[in-house]
C-alpha cells in the first residue's frame, strides 16, 4: 500500500510543477536513478509514476529520456485527470494482480485440464461469440471462462481465490466493457487463443495469450482515461 501512495505523491509533485510552470514542454526530467535518489524511493516507484504520466499525456519518452510533452499546452485545464486515475486505481490493481496469477493458471490448465474442463471452456467461448453484442451476457460468460480455467488448473486454492474475487472482477471488467466499443471483440479473440492452447496442451502458449489478454485490458483502461479527459476538456472549453 505504501508503494502505491508514494507513487501517487510523485505523480502529484510532477504534475504540480508542470501546472506551476516550473517544468515546461520540452524540459528533460532527470534519469530514473537520479529521481529515485532525490526522492528517496526505489526506481520501480519512479517507473510506475512515469508510466502513469506518460499514459495521461504529461510526459513522453524521446530517445529513452523522459520529457515534458509538447502536447501539454492543449491538455491542461482545471479538470484534474490525475484524480480520475486515482479513482481507477482499484481497476488497475486488479489487473496487476491478474497478471501475476492468471498466466500461470492458464499454463497449468493446459497441462492438467481433462475433457470436462475443455468442454466447459468451449461452451464459454461459443456463448461469448453469440453474445458479443450484448455486454452484460458477454461479461457473464467471460467470468465463467476464467473460473473454468482455474478449475482446469486443478489447484483448489486458485479456484477459491478466483471465486472469492468474482464480485470485484465483475465490477472492474464490467466497467471496461461498458466504456469501450472495441474491447469485447479483442477479448473474444484472446479467449479463443487461450482455449485453443489449453485444448492442445500447450502451456507456454496458454500463458502468453493470457498475459497478452490482460495487457490489452490494461491498455484499454488508460485509453478510456485519456478519452474521458479529452471529453472533459472539450466540455470545459465549450462553457467558456
Amino acid at each position: 500500500m505504501r508503494r502505491v501512495l508514494v507513487s501517487d505523491e510523485i505523480i502529484e509533485q510532477i504534475k504540480n510543477l508542470i501546472l506551476e510552470g516550473k517544468l515546461r514542454p520540452g524540459d528533460h526530467l532527470p534519469s530514473e536513478t537520479k529521481m529515485a535518489s532525490q526522492m528517496k524511493v526505489g526506481r520501480s516507484t519512479i517507473r510506475e509514476a512515469l508510466k502513469v504520466l506518460i499514459h495521461l499525456g504529461f510526459v513522453e519518452r524521446k530517445n529513452k529520456v523522459a520529457v515534458i510533452s509538447d502536447r501539454i499546452k492543449k491538455k491542461l485545464s482545471p479538470h484534474d485527470i490525475v484524480e480520475r486515475f486515482k479513482k481507477q486505481r482499484n481497476i488497475l490493481e486488479m489487473i496487476e494482480f491478474r497478471k501475476m496469477v492468471e498466466p500461470d493458471m492458464a499454463s497449468l490448465a493446459a497441462i492438467r485440464s481433462d475433457e470436462i474442463n475443455v468442454s466447459l471452456l468451449q461452451k464459454d467461448v461459443s456463448a461469448m461469440t453469440e453474445s458479443k453484442d450484448n455486454p452484460e451476457t458477454f461479461l457473464k460468460h467471460d467470468h465463467h471462462f476464467h473460473l473454468h480455467v482455474a478449475q482446469g488448473a486443478k489447484n483448489q486454492i486458485l479456484i477459491e481465490v478466483i471465486q472469492g474475487i468474482q464480485d470485484m472482477l465483475e465490477k472492474t471488467q464490467g466497467h471496461i466493457i461498458r466504456k469501450s466499443t472495441t474491447i469485447s471483440l479483442r477479448s473474444l479473440e484472446f479467449h479463443r487463443k487461450i482455449f485453443d492452447a489449453i485444448k492442445k496442451g500447450k502451456p507456454e502458449q496458454a500463458r502468453k495469450h493470457m498475459y497478452n489478454h490482460l495487457i490489452d485490458i490494461e491498455k484499454e483502461v488508460y485509453t478510456i482515461l485519456k478519452r474521458e479527459n479529452i471529453k472533459d476538456n472539450m466540455d470545459f472549453k465549450n462553457t467558456q
